[in-house]
């Protein structure tokens, strides 16, 4: 019994991994639902994260938008108001918008236009392009608050 335990105590006070084996934290072994700014090592300048752009939508104004989470995970199984809603695209709050711009390239911040673009109901923004905060994060408004019916808002705003 005395030996059992000395050879458990052996075995525990022994390193099982060497101290050579791990390695520093190199970009392969960080997480990927970790924010970091990815590096080139052979021009030195920063390297978009391909997730970003897989996943995220820049618009003209300075926003990004994704599509729902879970849009397309076992749609026989929701109801219809979440098929008809799970189509929409969600807007990025303020933070996510810096953040996702630092993870960008002044290549992917530039504006771009397409011709019969998608995207275009979510570009306008009544003549802003940018987006519906200041500086202090406080909510500004576009335009003074009115009430129209359908026809005189289709006539002066073209943003449908």
């Amino acid at each position: 019994m005395l030996s059992l335990l000395k050879n458990a105590a052996g075995l525990l006070s022994a390193p099982s991994i060497s101290s050579s084996v791990i390695g520093a934290r190199g970009i392969a072994r960080i997480p990927h639902w970790e924010y970091h700014i990815r590096m080139d090592n052979k021009v030195g300048k920063k390297r978009v994260a391909q997730d970003v752009l897989d996943r995220f939508k820049r618009l003209n104004n300075g926003m990004w938008i994704h599509a729902r989470p879970g849009k397309n995970k076992q749609r026989y199984m929701k109801d219809d108001h979440f098929q008809e809603t799970s189509l929409y695209y969600e807007t990025c709050t303020k933070r996510e918008c810096e953040m996702l711009d630092k993870m960008m390239t002044p290549f992917w911040l530039q504006k771009r236009f397409y011709v019969d673009d998608p995207y275009k109901n979510y570009q306008v923004r009544h003549g802003l392009d940018s987006p519906r905060v200041d500086a202090k994060g406080h909510f500004i408004r576009e335009r003074s608050k009115i009430l129209m019916d359908d026809t005189t808002s289709l006539k002066y705003f073209k943003d449908r």
